[in-house]
């Protein structure tokens, strides 16, 4: 398991579903929830990614337009809380968590920025 992935997963308050690296010509999952993995078919999880892949020419996009550096993006679902932490154009990792309140976004972006630095 990747130091990324066991940083994550020691963040209070966030239970870990996924962690995957997607780069721009394929995926890597890291982690998977034994529950989680039991109900999403490989065909599901590519999916998400070229999903996921086409929104990044988007954040790219609007980090320029911003003029200022893109930490992460946070996808808000009834029970699910996705975050993409940009590592270059193309590249990313792929958080999801039980979405619980309150939630630690700010937490798991800085210890994925102090994993990362």
């Amino acid at each position: 398991m990747s130091d990324l992935v066991e940083t994550l997963r020691g963040v209070d308050g966030a239970e870990a579903r996924v962690i995957a690296h997607l780069d721009a010509l394929d995926f890597s999952i890291d982690y998977i929830r034994e529950d989680v993995e039991s109900r999403y078919s490989d065909r599901d999880l590519e999916a998400v990614y070229r999903l996921i892949m086409a929104n990044q020419v988007t954040g790219d996009d609007l980090k320029q337009l911003l003029g200022t550096e893109f930490e992460a993006q946070t996808l808000l679902f009834d029970e699910v809380v996705v975050l993409l932490l940009p590592s270059a154009r193309y590249e990313a990792v792929f958080a999801s968590f039980d979405r619980r309140d309150p939630f630690p976004v700010s937490a798991l972006v800085e210890a994925a920025s102090d994993d990362r630095v």
